[in-house]
Formats: C-alpha cells, structure tokens, sequence
C-alpha cells in the first residue's frame, strides 16, 4: 500500500485510510488497480496496519 504523490498532509491521509479500513466491507473498488472483490475490509486493515510500521 502506497500513498499517493499528491497527498499534502500525510498524517491526515493515514487517519483518513485507517477510518475507510475500519468500515465492514467485502468488495472495495479504487481509481487505480484492481478491486479487491472479497474480504476487503480485512485486507484495508492489514494495510492499514502497514502505514503505521
């Protein structure tokens, strides 16, 4: 997991991304790349995890 170049506030984008990997979801579809087409959630909260390293 990567963020983006155009993030001015990265603290703020980590926050941000840890609140959407919190959310219960099975299917999570992006702007770039492919979805994630079963067990999101549990996948957003292992990158999540990730940005914290």
């Amino acid at each position: 997991m990567m963020l983006g170049t155009f993030n001015r506030d990265r603290a703020r984008a980590i926050e941000s991304f840890h609140r959407l990997a919190e959310l219960d979801t099975e299917v999570a579809c992006f702007g770039h790349g492919e979805p994630i087409g079963s067990k999101a959630g549990v996948e957003l909260l292992a990158a999540a995890a990730k940005l914290n390293a």
